[in-house]
Formats: structure tokens, sequence, C-alpha cells
């Protein structure tokens, strides 16, 4: 077997053990996930069959309800955090019910649909470590906002399938002078361990689909937060070669990954 191939093994098989799925009352069926919400947590998810050949996944409105908890007040009122609301769930294609966030699809498309929810639910949860005082937009709009002004060319909200049937989302993707183009991951908590899990396990399988150089961003910059080390070594786990963790703050000051791509 290819040394690449016993890598891909060996991740999927420990996400199948990080994945618990349950049947519990009403047809439905509980998915704990190995990643941690604002109560420190593990995220779960809720799927049911809405006929035989498609099915809802849901988070039950534990993520808005959450949020509200912490005085994160999701309406229109408060124009800020509504918009970057607003704009997460139209990313990745979720379904806003009086607070319950969730997708309807086909069976077929169920493992494209959770990790869709599950990356919508990780970036509402940036939301807590925004100011109410301060903030006037998202990391992604600063980011879309710098690459305008560098006259770098890109395009936002990128959706790759893989060969084995689930799609990874990248916020970016900006032409490269080399051919190869660059595919950027921002993380607005510049110390959030789940982020760089999933960028990983992005890397690890677009990578083998699509000729690309990856690019974890981290907001030091608003946050004014030193990056912790274990937010490189996890997020390069065997993909140092194809991939690059910075902060906002170093891309401002001489930006050689992104402009000059």
């Amino acid at each position: 077997m290819a040394k690449a191939n016993i890598l891909e093994n060996s991740y999927y098989n420990w996400l199948k053990k990080e994945l618990d799925f349950k049947d519990i009352s009403d047809g439905y069926i509980s998915i704990s996930t190995p990643f941690i919400d604002t109560n420190y947590d593990n995220i779960s998810l809720f799927a049911n069959f809405t006929d035989k050949n498609h099915v809802t996944v849901s988070d039950f409105g534990y993520t808005v309800f959450n949020l509200e908890e912490l005085d994160i007040n999701i309406n229109k009122r408060n124009k800020t955090v509504w918009s970057i609301f607003e704009s997460t769930l139209n990313s990745f294609g979720v379904t806003n019910d009086n607070g319950n966030l969730s997708i309807t699809t086909t069976l077929d498309k169920f493992p494209i649909a959770k990790t869709r929810l599950l990356n919508a639910i990780l970036r509402l949860n940036d939301l807590v470590y925004l100011s109410k005082e301060t903030v006037s937009s998202s990391f992604n709009d600063l980011i879309g906002e710098f690459l305008t002004d560098s006259n770098v060319l890109f395009t936002p909200d990128i959706e790759i399938p893989s060969s084995r049937g689930i799609s990874s989302h990248f916020d970016f993707s900006i032409p490269s002078k080399s051919g190869n183009e660059r595919l950027v991951k921002t993380c607005g908590r510049p110390n959030d361990i789940n982020q760089a899990k999933i960028f990983n396990f992005d890397v690890k399988q677009t990578s083998s689909v699509r000729d690309a150089y990856f690019i974890f961003l981290l907001n030091d910059y608003t946050h004014k937060t030193e990056i912790k080390d274990n937010m490189y070594s996890v997020s390069l786990i065997d993909v140092e070669d194809k991939a690059k963790v910075s902060g906002f703050n170093a891309i401002r000051k001489e930006n050689n990954l992104l402009v000059n791509a």
C-alpha cells in the first residue's frame, strides 16, 4: 500500500472513532463530534430521515441558544452580528428556522451536509470572542479588504469535493503565478484548536484532488494574541510540504505569501 494511502486510512480511522452515532427518540440519530462548543462540551448534531432518500441534520437550536446565553444577541437589531450570522449560513448552505440550524439533503450527500453544518457552527462560535463595542466586521471581511487593496485577485467561499464524497470549504482561492492556486482557510480565534484539526483534515483530503498550496490564516490582528505552538503543530501534521500557518499581522507587515503568490 502506498504511504499516502496508509496515512489517509489512518486519519479516516481516527475520525470514525471520534464520531459517535446513536439512535435516540422519535427516529433521531445523535452524532457526537470531537469538536468543542462555547461551553467546552462536545458539539452534537442530530439527524433524521425525512423519507427513505432524504436526511435533515440539525443542531436542535443549541448554537444560537448558547450564544444568546453569553449575551450575543442574534437579531436584525444587532446589525453587525446579524450580518456575520447570515453570511456564515449562506456560505455553508445552512437554514435558520427560529434558531434551529439545519441542512436537508439526499442520503448520498449526508457527509457533505454534516461537514457544512459543523463548519458553520464552529464559525458562529467565533462571535463569542468579538467585542460588542468594537466589532465592525468579520475576520474574512478584513482579509477581503486587504486583498482588494493589494490588487490581489481572489474568489471567496470555495467548496471542493474529495474522492470520498466529503467536501472541504476554503474561505479564499487566490490564483498563483507559479500555476498552483493558494487555498486559504481562516480562523477568527487565533488559538482555536478545533479549526486547526479541520484545516489539517481538509488539506489531507483536498490535496489528492487539487493542485494547490494551502494557507491557514489566523486572526492575531484584532485579538492581539500570541499564536500558540500547538496551532502550528496540529495544523501541519504530515502536510508541512504543502501548507503554511500564518498570523494576519505577519501578512500585513510583509506579504509574500498571498500578494506575490
